[in-house]
């Protein structure tokens, strides 16, 4: 893949070393490796990779070397079929440390999911292997199922494949995965899952099917993670192209829930903060020490809170109840707590930093973006009313 790559004589040392220091399969070591990576290369070179042009290949082979892009993967495909609370750990270590990784990266397990279930044995043969080790890279386009209306994508059924016509608003990875999954919903109320193919990030347009046209999407934060807008004119997507087809209701009473419960990187971002903030104490009876330290507490309430949500959406009311909308509503609740604390976190290290934490150069500034993006990541009518209603 093409990109800006300022870091690369740092990425294989650091990556061999960690590696080696945990057994692959077990959640804590894999939760420990997480924070390794994190802590001894994403996090040092974050502000570099967040000034980059597209992000560098050396920040995912960081994590493809220490084993975390099969965590969502089945092992027999050489995943680590990771649990839910421990994986969610993971994200959170990932997403403290460089947030356009953790973006590219993030993307990239729910597609490891679909072609997990694909019903083309031969796409699972094809693809899921190298996925899992993290030499595939995939992105997808799926936010705009949650839109109410109209379908933003629809899929028509044609002889020999799908006519594909409509417009997502978001898409990661453009220039940077090898795979792309764009969801698209018939009339008879099914989600299509398309792929296009992106050897390598190679998006010139003798490589883009006909009718799948990219357009930009300037961003104040995640810039370099290649996220941009796709229309779809008539595109055509042949049988074999098609890597699964679901029903749309059900999709979404399932999406309802996991989105609701949040985004654990907004912890990650948290936790970084409150670390740096407790470095910026100029001596033991600065506020920002108790400051942190009661940071950290209600961190550690809210993976309480996270844990407990999670046990209960593992384990769903049997139908959509009043039971099930009342889980919903608690998790928008709990999503809206961790915004609240990521956001005085952050606010807090700028206090305490100054006016040098406004500088692209120093982690506080970017720190505090990227906990206003996940504001609007993953926003559900449920989430919207819930930061609302907590602000």
């Amino acid at each position: 893949m093409t990109t800006t790559d300022p870091i690369s004589s740092r990425a294989d040392a650091r990556t061999d070393s960690i590696v080696d220091r945990a057994a692959c399969g077990d959640p804590v070591a894999v939760v420990d490796r997480a924070h390794q990576v994190a802590d001894e290369f994403l996090f040092p070179a974050a502000q570099d990779t967040d000034r980059a042009d597209l992000l560098p290949s050396t920040n995912l082979r960081a994590l493809a070397d220490a084993g975390l892009f099969g965590i969502a993967g089945p092992v027999e495909a050489g995943g680590l079929a990771l649990p839910p609370l421990p994986a969610r750990r993971v994200f959170a270590a990932v997403g403290g440390a460089c947030g356009a990784t953790f973006f590219v990266w993030a993307q990239h397990h729910g597609c490891v999911r679909l072609i997990a279930r694909a019903d083309d044995p031969g796409l699972r043969d094809e693809f899921l292997d190298d996925m899992c080790a993290g030499r595939v890279v995939a992105g997808q386009a799926f936010a705009h199922l949650r839109r109410p209306g109209a379908p933003p994508i629809h899929a028509r059924r044609v002889d020999g494949g799908w006519r594909v016509n409509g417009f997502a608003p978001w898409m990661t990875s453009w220039g940077i995965a090898d795979l792309f999954l764009i969801a698209a919903e018939t009339d008879d109320h099914e989600v299509v899952w398309c792929s296009i193919r992106t050897p390598g990030g190679d998006v010139s347009p003798d490589t883009i099917p006909d009718g799948v046209i990219p357009g930009g999407l300037p961003l104040p934060v995640f810039a370099p993670t290649g996220t941009i807008t796709v229309r779809l004119d008539d595109w055509f997507v042949p049988d074999e192209s098609v890597v699964l087809t679901e029903d749309a209701d059900r999709w979404r009473t399932i999406d309802r829930l996991t989105v609701a419960v949040g985004q654990p990187a907004m912890l990650g971002v948290a936790a970084r903060a409150t670390d740096l903030l407790a470095a910026a104490a100029r001596g033991d009876d600065d506020p920002a020490v108790d400051t942190a330290v009661r940071l950290r507490d209600e961190i550690d309430a809210r993976w309480s809170d996270d844990d407990a949500l999670m046990g209960r959406i593992l384990d769903p009311p049997t139908a959509h109840t009043d039971a099930w909308d009342e889980l919903a509503h608690e998790s928008a609740d709990h999503r809206a707590r961790c915004l609240d604390v990521a956001r005085r976190s952050t606010t807090a290290l700028l206090a305490a930093v100054g006016g040098g934490g406004m500088s692209l150069t120093h982690p506080a500034q970017r720190l505090a973006r990227e906990t206003e993006f996940y504001v609007i990541q993953g926003q559900s009518a449920d989430g919207r009313a819930a930061t609302l209603r907590a602000t």
